[in-house]
This record gives structure tokens, C-alpha cells and sequence, in this order.
């Protein structure tokens, strides 16, 4: 149970979901993207972001998402408010096709791989087992 009243999957589902989260992994750094594993302490770093959800109800799973590096630019529209600046145009299309990409390139290596249906991340890709 987390801290906050939410189950979390058994450690058997768990395990289950990490090792998942490792061939996610390797199929993204063999088709030549750039992928790493999320933590809790680590913010910034472009690419994949593959994570592990402990949730126990249909939140959980495995999540890939993409980070672009637009820096500086895409920091200031954000913070500022500026919803329309075309850096934040075009990180969401970056996104969009990353996501497309991301679930092309899980799905000829046998994963089973859709958007995300979270509507605080929808440009997420949701793997489950197969």
C-alpha cells in the first residue's frame, strides 16, 4: 500500500513488469534510441523514459515516454504561460511521432504497445504483457 492509500501490485507482478521494462529497454537501445530507466532522482535527461507504475488497479504498468531537448526555450514558454510558442508546438509533434515510433518499433519485437490512455500523459506509450 503506497503512503498515500493506493494498492500496489504484488512483488511477483512487480518483478514481472521490471523485467518487461528491461526488454523495453533493450528493443529502443537496439533500434538506436536513446532509453533509460526512470528515477525518482534523475530529471532532465533526454529520450525513452521507461518506468514501472506499482499501481495495482489499470494505472499501473510499464510507461515509455519522450523527452526532446528544446532547452532553454521550451522552459520559458512553459513558465511564462505561452502555450501557443511554436517550441511547444513542436515538442508535442516530436512526441506525437516518438510515440508512434516507439509503439512501431515495440510491436515488430513481439511487445504489445498503445498510447496511454492517462489524460495527464497522453503522448505515453503503455506496454503490457503479451
Amino acid at each position: 500500500m503506497s503512503d498515500y492509500g493506493y494498492p500496489y501490485a504484488s512483488e511477483e507482478v512487480l518483478a514481472e513488469r521490471s523485467g518487461i521494462a528491461d526488454r523495453v529497454c533493450e528493443e529502443l537501445r537496439m533500434a538506436g534510441l536513446p532509453v533509460h530507466r526512470w528515477n525518482r532522482d534523475v530529471d532532465g535527461s533526454v529520450g525513452a523514459e521507461v518506468a514501472v507504475d506499482p499501481g495495482e488497479d489499470s494505472a499501473g504498468g510499464i510507461f515509455v515516454t519522450w523527452t526532446a531537448n528544446f532547452g532553454p526555450a521550451l522552459t520559458e514558454s512553459l513558465l511564462s504561460g505561452d502555450l501557443q510558442a511554436p517550441v511547444i508546438r513542436q515538442n508535442g509533434a516530436v512526441a506525437r511521432h516518438m510515440q508512434e515510433a516507439i509503439i512501431g518499433i515495440l510491436g515488430a519485437a513481439g511487445l504489445e504497445a498503445a498510447p496511454s490512455k492517462d489524460d495527464m500523459d497522453p503522448l505515453a506509450v503503455r506496454v503490457t504483457p503479451g
